[in-house]
């Protein structure tokens, strides 16, 4: 159990005990320390959850694909009030009141739904809702139309990252004056979807690649098997530098990268030429990220081939790590300082409230 929310709980325990002790002479004094002690504790609980919860609450993206779509034609009763009047009534003393009462009607609603199933969840693509049977003659939208089973898709997912919460008890941090060397090469975690399930994945900070979109759109190829059966999500980076120490740079502002992440990190000043490459993961297989490493260095260049080497590498070596095996950090995870502070402020006032008003009723 977490040392800092026993010494939180013991706080208000502490306080309703010494409150007793001060006013024991109240009639029914023990009566409101008790339940200053049990709010104490709730309030101490409630904060400590909510505050670790959230530091722990993380996304990591899923990749499938289309398996299907459907145009869905639905349809429903709708109540809503009608035939609304005023009602006069005679009260018990004689005076005269009036209320409004309603009937129930209903209106028949008709729907339609276009929505395409993947493997790694439902999306709905767009919807109607009206009073009028025509609604089944509207024209599919655009969307809709060009949706074909196969296409790669994404989405995110939560999930508890304790990793996160307390990053310095697995990896040393990077020096301060290191993040400020890299500051401009450092992108944010790439998990925006758009266009319903898509996700790029592919980021050049420093390079204006041309065919950009050529490689998010081989990386999403590659995942749509590869991406459920190795539970995996593959990030390529290229950046303009010939420092390896940027890994660890990257690593902090992403505080490690999610669990089943493969980032792969390649550095070149003379791009397409390869000045290093590194490799991110929380894999079982350490050695994974040594022959990927090693793989893509033999190249030389930088070129498209690299993510199917990538998707090689992790169809025969990957194993992805569960995050239940990091679940002992979750005893290091502590709620920030100001809501310490917060709350031995709120219970000390609050016990000095309950033992003014016990010294008043004792008077």
């Amino acid at each position: 159990m977490n040392t800092t929310l026993i010494w939180l709980l013991a706080l208000p325990i502490a306080f309703g005990l010494l409150l007793w002790l001060l006013t024991r002479k109240c009639q029914d004094g023990w009566i409101g320390c008790g339940v200053y002690a049990v709010i104490g504790v709730l309030v101490v609980c409630m904060s400590f959850f909510i505050s670790t919860g959230a530091k722990t609450k993380d996304t990591e993206i899923w990749s499938g694909k289309i398996v299907a779509k459907e145009r869905d034609h639905g349809h429903y009763l709708r109540s809503y009030q009608c035939n609304c009047r005023t009602v006069s009534s005679r009260n018990s003393n004689g005076t005269t009141s009036s209320h409004q009462e309603c009937d129930t009607c209903y209106e028949d609603r008709y729907t339609v739904k276009w929505t395409a199933t993947s493997t790694v969840g439902t999306f709905t693509i767009d919807s109607l809702d009206r009073t009028t049977r025509r609604v089944y003659d509207e024209p599919d939208p655009q969307r809709y139309t060009i949706v074909k089973a196969g296409d790669p898709a994404s989405k995110t997912s939560s999930y508890t990252n304790y990793i996160q919460a307390v990053p310095n008890s697995l990896f040393t941090p990077a020096a301060a004056d290191l993040k400020k060397k890299f500051v401009g090469l450092i992108p944010a975690y790439p998990d925006t979807v758009y266009d319903l399930y898509k996700i790029d994945r592919f980021l050049s900070p420093g390079w204006n690649v041309p065919d950009a979109a050529a490689w998010n759109a081989d990386i999403s190829n590659a995942l749509r098997d590869l991406g459920g059966r190795k539970q995996v999500n593959l990030i390529v980076v290229v950046a303009k530098t010939d420092d390896v120490n940027y890994e660890y740079a990257l690593r902090d502002a992403w505080e490690g990268a999610n669990k089943n992440d493969v980032v792969l990190i390649v550095g070149s000043t003379q791009y397409p030429k390869i000045d290093f490459v590194r490799v991110l993961s929380w894999t079982k297989n350490e050695t994974f990220k040594i022959q990927l490493r090693d793989a893509v260095m033999d190249k030389g260049t930088i070129d498209r081939s690299i993510i199917a080497l990538c998707a090689a590498q992790i169809e025969q070596n990957f194993q992805r790590r569960q995050m239940k095996e990091f679940a002992y950090l979750d005893g290091e995870i502590d709620p920030p300082e100001w809501l310490l502070i917060v709350l031995c402020v709120v219970l000390v006032a609050g016990a000095a409230g309950v033992y003014i008003c016990l010294l008043r009723v004792k008077k």
